[in-house]
């Protein structure tokens, strides 16, 4: 050492703090690699695969919400429209599940979310066949639906004659015992024989009661659950036993018949095609096709559970790589910051005990740039000049200082570049955005942020300024439109919602423009804002309000015109037009309906007698009349000839049948009533013989719907049971309602009626029973009270529940003195 003198030793100490320098170079580069490969794992492999995940789990969700569709599907139309929707889907899936097994997602996570997709598509394509037979099986169990409409039918046609005979038997009691002038052996013979046709007939009664019986039961079950059916099958069985055990008390004819339609009856009930087996297997279908949808449900959460863990897994990943990237930028610091303390040192170690005394001017000053660089100052000026060792010092120290001015410079760059990285990033986004710290400082923010919000202040926007500062200016210059003329209010309200951010808010600016501020809380306490322009859409926003005003206009046009249009219509087929329910096409179907019809008697008489005005205000008023009660009791009024009406209950709103037939009663007997209430009216204006009506009233089968041509068209009915309706209106005797056996079935229970007859009617091949309507039986109860007969030149009308008692005498007294005149009358003839 001593050989070397003080070259070799300075040589010697400064090649030292060269390897030093040398080292922490080497450390710093080792920092920036380590950070750059962390960066490149998380932008490259770990983020695309999380989202390619996340796109595979919501199209996953999405095919499945679409999957419960198929329940309600009552068409294979309609299934097979589903069907390619969800294929489409199922597709897109698919190219999900492609991308990501080319997106680097481990085997791990693979071999859990590629059986899920898989196990889901084979659950659909099941799916779509169990609704496939659901519908088949709906299919079946429609069609054995109407063989037990066919046989109920055919059942009560066989019945319905010897009812019909015991009804007709009973009548003929009732007429006996009502007659005064029969002998009391004549009635008990009378007696004997009704009481020996109802012990023959009782059977048929019974053989009604257990096929009605059936006919409701197989109903209910064609609609019942899967728990009901049992239960319904044991009053199936007794009461086709029962009809079977009715059936063989009937004589040998019917016996034969009734046994058929019995046979048919079990056929349904019982057996492979019973209506029960086919609404079990309907339900089993069902079941099948819920479970379906409940194992796609449970796929769809495994799913999103294996995608939740993989973007859990993706993070943790993330977030050690920003650990392991601290910890090497904390490891290079600390190396860079030992061999700085080493150089340091190393120098100071030279300074003291090699240089010592003998060189004191030189060293000194080559000393305090050693000193100078040391504390950082890399500009220091080195001495020079000479060719000793201690020249050869200060050329080495110059090459200390320059290998940390390429560090120094070295990391500047790298920090430059990182913001700059981070400055274009943000400049990318079209929404102005900015970042505050926790005391409310700007950091960063765009350029769009700057002329998006503060076009004429943007010297006032700049990192540091305060939050409430820039806004202050901003109001306090006319760009905030809610601000003005209440500048401190609007600060205090928009420092609330900076601070304590929720849900977007919207902030009206100069000149109508509109911004939508989405802000919220870092976790430093920071605030970050996103800032969008939607001025555009407010203006689209208002034109659709000035559009929907338009149409708003337009629709009180048309319904102004609607209103105009549904007088030539009947009210329930102006509804069900209006509200879609019915189109309006050429098209009809076969339906059972009560068809009344109703003629003026001797009108064409009346009509000779007045003018023409005269007659067109009464006919009008006598429709206005007869159509409002109509409408009162829900029938569709089919159309006016002259003045005669064409009236049917049934479509396109139906209560029943029963209900229809009865409400058509009901209807025709509160006109015969009106008619009697208007009987004054018209004398008043002239009328010397009042209106009297006849009707007819039928329930048959009837083709209803549309007629016509594509640009003209009339909702109408056809059918034999327009016939015979018009037929029965043709034959009552004016003021008189005629109806057929099949509508007097309907309301025997609630209308009094008698026996008129049975009448041929063409295109029939047998006679027709008809009857003639009296009045219900609980105004029958009433009118006990209320007495009321017309003839002709006389007409009598009491209300007993009017007169007062002292009314009643004076009543008397009228009725005793007519009677007198008439009985006088007779005497002198």
């Amino acid at each position: 050492m001593q050989q070397l003198g003080v070259r070799g030793r300075l040589f010697l100490a400064f090649l030292g703090i060269s390897a030093f320098a040398v080292f922490a170079a080497a450390a710093a580069m080792y920092a920036f690699l380590q950070v750059g490969e962390v960066l490149d794992q998380i932008t490259q492999k770990r983020v695309p695969a999380a989202l390619a995940s996340q796109q595979l789990s919501r199209q996953a969700e999405r095919v499945v919400s679409m999957a419960p569709a198929y329940l309600s599907v009552a068409t294979s139309i309609e299934h097979e429209q589903l069907s390619s929707r969800i294929a489409v889907e199922v597709e897109r899936l698919k190219d999900l599940l492609s991308d990501v097994k080319l997106g680097g997602v481990s085997a791990k996570y693979l071999n859990l979310i590629e059986p899920s997709v898989e196990h889901l598509v084979i659950n659909l394509d099941s799916l779509g066949t169990e609704i496939s037979r659901q519908l088949e099986a709906h299919d079946r169990k429609a069609e054995l639906l109407r063989q037990l409409s066919n046989t109920h039918i055919a059942t009560l046609r066989l019945l319905a004659p010897g009812l019909r005979v015991m009804e007709a038997d009973l009548s003929r009691l009732r007429k006996s015992i009502d007659d005064g002038d029969i002998t009391s052996d004549q009635k008990s013979r009378t007696i004997a024989k009704v009481a020996q046709s109802i012990a023959t007939l009782q059977p048929l009664q019974k053989a009604q009661f257990e096929e009605s019986t059936i006919y409701d039961t197989l109903l209910r079950a064609s609609v019942s659950q899967l728990a009901d059916l049992p239960i319904l099958s044991f009053p199936l069985e007794r009461s086709v036993s029962s009809l079977e055990r009715v059936a063989a008390d009937m004589d040998q004819m019917l016996r034969s018949r009734i046994s058929d339609r019995t046979k048919e009856f079990r056929s349904l009930i019982d057996g492979p095609n019973s209506i029960l087996r086919a609404r079990e297997h309907e339900l089993e279908i069902m079941n099948n096709a819920r479970l379906r949808l409940d194992g796609n449900v449970d796929l769809s959460r495994q799913l999103t559970d294996v995608v939740d863990r993989l973007v859990a897994a993706t993070n943790e990943d993330i977030n050690m790589a920003n650990r392991s990237a601290i910890s090497v930028q904390q490891w290079s610091t600390g190396v860079l910051l030992a061999v700085v303390g080493l150089s340091l040192i190393s120098s100071i170690l030279i300074v003291w005990l090699y240089v010592g005394r003998h060189l004191i001017a030189r060293l000194t000053a080559l000393s305090d740039s050693m000193l100078a660089i040391a504390d950082g100052n890399l500009e220091a000026t080195i001495p020079g000049g000479g060719d000793d060792e201690i020249s050869g010092m200060a050329k080495a120290l110059v090459v200390f200082r320059d290998t940390a001015v390429e560090v120094r410079e070295s990391n500047l760059r790298e920090i430059n570049e990182a913001r700059r990285r981070l400055i274009d990033a943000i400049e990318s986004i079209f929404e102005g955005f900015s970042l505050y710290d926790a005391e409310d400082r700007l950091v960063v923010c765009n350029s769009r942020y700057r002329k998006l919000l503060y076009p004429w202040i943007e010297d006032v926007v700049t990192p540091g300024t305060s939050f409430e500062s820039i806004i202050r200016a901003a109001a306090e210059r006319g760009l905030i439109r809610d601000a003005e003329g209440r500048i401190e209010a609007w600060v205090a309200e928009r420092l609330a919602l900076h601070r304590n951010p929720g849900q977007p808010h919207l902030q009206r600016r100069s000149e109508d423009q509109w911004i939508l501020i989405s802000e919220r809380k870092t976790e430093d306490g920071g605030t970050v804002a996103v800032y969008a322009d939607i001025t555009e859409l407010k203006h689209r926003e208002q034109e659709l309000s000035e559009k929907s005003e338009a149409l708003e206009q337009k629709s009180k046009t048309l319904e102004q015109l609607s209103s105009q249009l549904a007088k030539y219509l009947s009210p329930q087929l102006y509804d069900s037009i209006f509200s879609g329910k019915q189109e309006v096409k050429v098209a009809s179907s076969r339906k059972k309906l009560t068809v009344f019809f109703s003629d003026i008697a001797g009108f064409t008489e009346t009509a000779d007698r007045m003018e023409s005005e005269e007659l067109t205000q009464l006919i009008n008023h006598y429709l206005t009349e007869m159509s409002r009660i109509g409408v009162n009791y829900g029938a569709t009024i089919d159309k006016y000839i002259g003045d005669a009406m064409l009236i049917f209950f049934g479509d396109p709103e139906s209560k029943g049948v029963k209900e229809d037939a009865l409400a058509c009663v009901n209807m025709a007997i509160a006109m015969q009533k009106k008619l009697h209430d208007l009987t004054d009216l018209w004398r008043d204006s002239g009328i010397e013989k009042p209106l009297r009506v006849r009707m007819g009233i039928h329930t048959g089968y009837c083709t209803v719907g549309n007629f016509g041509s594509a640009d003209r068209m009339d909702y109408t009915i056809i059918g034999g049971a327009v016939n015979t309706a018009s037929r029965l209106q043709s034959l009552a005797t004016p003021g008189e309602i005629l109806i057929s056996y099949e509508t007097f079935a309907h309301v025997k229970d609630q209308v009094r009626s008698e026996e008129h007859g049975e009448i041929e009617v063409k295109g029939i091949s047998y006679p027709v029973a008809t009857y003639r309507v009296v009045d219900t039986f609980e105004n029958l109860g009433r009118e006990r009270r209320h007495f009321r007969e017309e003839h002709s030149n006389v007409r009598i009308d009491i209300d007993l529940e009017a007169m007062t008692k002292d009314d009643r005498e004076p009543a008397a007294d009228i009725l005793r003195r007519a009677l007198r005149l008439l009985t006088e009358s007779d005497k002198l003839e």
